[in-house]
């Protein structure tokens, strides 16, 4: 190989070399990183664990073995610190908030140098000419840049807020469901109870040959009914806190105590009347605050539109020419632009703009009354399900009094007709276990209540969260 040729070659490997250290680095596939992020973030000690959580609950968290006493606005407080996805949708309201600052500006001047010429420069005569130009932005143009942004911040603080709101209904209608089936579970288990004593008396009849083998094995029967009940509220509440617990991010096997009691004092809080309920809801509800915004930008696009249908100064420029001849001091220009609405009136820029006006307050008016039909629809489901269980308590406790008073009096006095009165006392237990599903239907229409209106109710608002309240273990 010649000189030349080792030369060419060298040259060669050393620009490949160069490019090569300039390619951008390997990165690893998305799917790679999202199961890296995910493993982090089941991690205690992980960067995502820890994102933004507060340090009381996640200091209980990652207490080795030790139960995690937690009341709904625990379970709350702490979902919204460590929701990823609200995370997001703030650091883009706050990118969007950003911008509105960029908007809001005029341009700046632009210096300008001309009359440059080469041959007096170097004969010693130089010519030069600076100005100073300045633009002007139409009346309404800066505005409309603006509103544009604002509506971008306020479509990404609504989507933040609607996430918000679902993630505080679904915690709250979870909680209520937990601590409802608890409930439920101690009147199922009392109604199996009461068969498993018919069905032990049922037996005695049946070997006094006082009843027959089908008796006693319907009565079989009816107990292992209730039992399965049991079960299936068991799995029933496992599946809502198993659901809690994912909402809240952490593992189904963490040791978790549900503070709080079941709310079956009756009758429950008021209700809302509509008004005040669709009122609240129009305040809160970030459907309406993103097409307020969108009617704004619209306002300003239209008003900008109108401006350009008159004449207006494109830029003013004040400049000095610097040359031998030019007598001290009065070397100054002067000049202006102004643009011309002659042969594009902007008359159809206007027509759009007023027509995207329009629309944007029929949107406005479809999204009010879109809420408005929802809160109507889920007060409305709120007040059948109150109702409902207020019939079934009002027909159910005198019947239920006595009849347990009769069932006793049977027992204690060992009467020969206790059969009757087990028989009587387990369709009282059923019928309490009837009531208290009346009212966990009533608690989740009140939690689609809430996802109406926008959070909680102005009757939950004003009671102060409980402290000290019956501690439910998760079972194992």
């Amino acid at each position: 190989m010649t000189p030349r040729a080792r030369g060419a070659a060298l040259s060669i490997t050393l620009l490949c070399a160069a490019l090569a250290g300039c390619a951008a680095p390997p990165r690893a596939s998305a799917s790679d990183r999202a199961i890296a992020l995910y493993r982090e973030g089941r991690s205690p000690s992980g960067a995502a664990a820890q994102r933004r959580a507060g340090p009381g609950l996640g200091a209980r968290v990652a207490a080795a073995g030790e139960p995690l006493a937690l009341t709904v606005d625990d379970a709350v407080a702490w979902a919204r610190e460590r929701s990823a996805e609200l995370a997001a949708q703030d650091a883009r309201a706050g990118a969007a908030a950003a911008q509105i600052e960029a908007e809001d500006h005029f341009e700046n001047p632009e210096l300008r140098l001309s009359n440059i010429d080469v041959e007096p420069m170097v004969h010693g005569e130089p010519r030069v000419s600076a100005a100073l130009r300045f633009p002007f932005a139409r009346p309404g143009e800066v505005g409309a840049n603006v509103a544009a942004a604002r509506a971008d911040e306020a479509k990404a603080r609504g989507e933040a807020r609607e996430i918000e709101i679902a993630m505080e209904a679904e915690i709250r209608a979870l909680f209520d469901q937990v601590l409802l089936l608890d409930a439920e579970i101690a009147a199922a288990d009392a109604v199996a109870a009461a068969r498993r004593s018919l069905a032990a008396w049922m037996k005695k009849q049946l070997a006094a040959a006082r009843t027959t083998a089908l008796d006693e094995a319907m009565t079989e029967l009816a107990v292992v009914d209730a039992e399965q009940d049991t079960v299936d509220l068991r799995a029933q509440r496992s599946a809502a806190l198993g659901a809690l617990l994912a909402r809240l991010g952490l593992d189904p096997s963490v040791p978790v105590r549900v503070l709080g009691e079941p709310k079956a004092t009756w009758p429950p809080p008021e209700l809302p009347t509509e008004e005040a309920a669709v009122e609240l809801a129009l305040r809160r509800r970030p459907e309406i605050e993103l097409a307020a915004a969108q009617l704004d930008e619209a306002d300003a696009a239209l008003h900008a539109g109108r401006g350009e249908r008159w004449p207006w100064l494109s830029f003013f420029e004040v400049g000095y020419d610097f040359e031998p001849r030019t007598r001290t001091g009065l070397g100054w220009t002067f000049g202006l632009a102004v643009d011309l609405p002659i042969f594009d009136t902007r008359s159809a820029t206007v027509t759009a703009a007023d027509a995207a006006r329009k629309a944007e307050l029929r949107a406005m008016a479809a999204a009010v009354e879109l809420v408005t039909r929802e809160v109507r629809t889920s007060l409305s489901e709120a007040r059948a399900a109150r109702d409902a269980a207020t019939e079934i308590r009002r027909r159910m406790l005198p019947a239920a009094e006595r009849a347990g008073e009769e069932a006793r009096r049977v027992l204690e006095g060992h009467a020969i007709d206790a059969g009757e009165a087990l028989e009587a006392d387990e369709r009282r237990m059923r019928l309490e276990l009837r009531w208290l599903r009346s009212v966990r239907r009533y608690w989740e229409a009140v939690g689609e209540l809430r996802h109406a209106v926008g959070g909680r109710l102005p009757a939950e608002a004003g009671r102060a969260p409980r402290s000290g309240g019956v501690e439910r273990d998760a079972p194992r």
